[in-house]
């Protein structure tokens, strides 16, 4: 169990994403940012059925669908609005999609907006981890 002030280790952000994202238990998941790496592998190791690692400014040979797109480490307003279009392409209309430590580097006004002029709304926010969720419009 992490102390105050830790983040939980990785393996504990997995099994709290998949739960909090309501999606089946061997998820199809595009990792989008630029150190996606460890979440891979973390997700992986829980047994996900499938993962992609998607990095917001280059364009991905494939389209394959997703059940949950999860966004880390994206720089700028611009990477987000790419990362939020990769996003929605591969989750389409039932999918979740997950912003990690979304909330210490925007706004969230800011963020809403984001998500809604890539076809999503937000339906919750996590607090202790500032990860938001999002669901397609």
């Amino acid at each position: 169990m992490p102390r105050d002030g830790e983040p939980p280790s990785l393996l504990a952000s997995v099994d709290r994403v998949i739960a909090m994202s309501h999606v089946t238990p061997n998820p199809h998941v595009a990792v989008i940012g630029r150190h996606t790496l460890p979440f891979v592998l973390a997700l992986l190791s829980h047994g996900c059925g499938g993962v992609r690692s998607l990095r917001p400014d280059t364009p991905a040979p494939d389209c394959e669908h997703a059940d949950l797109a999860w966004i880390i480490d994206v720089g700028d307003a611009h990477e987000l609005d790419e990362a939020l279009r990769a996003a929605h392409r591969r989750t389409g209309a039932t999918g979740r999609v997950v912003l990690e430590d979304a909330a210490c580097r925007h706004c969230l006004e800011t963020l809403r907006q984001h998500a809604a002029d890539a076809g999503f709304d937000i339906v919750s926010f996590d607090s202790v981890t500032r990860r938001l969720m999002l669901a397609p419009r």
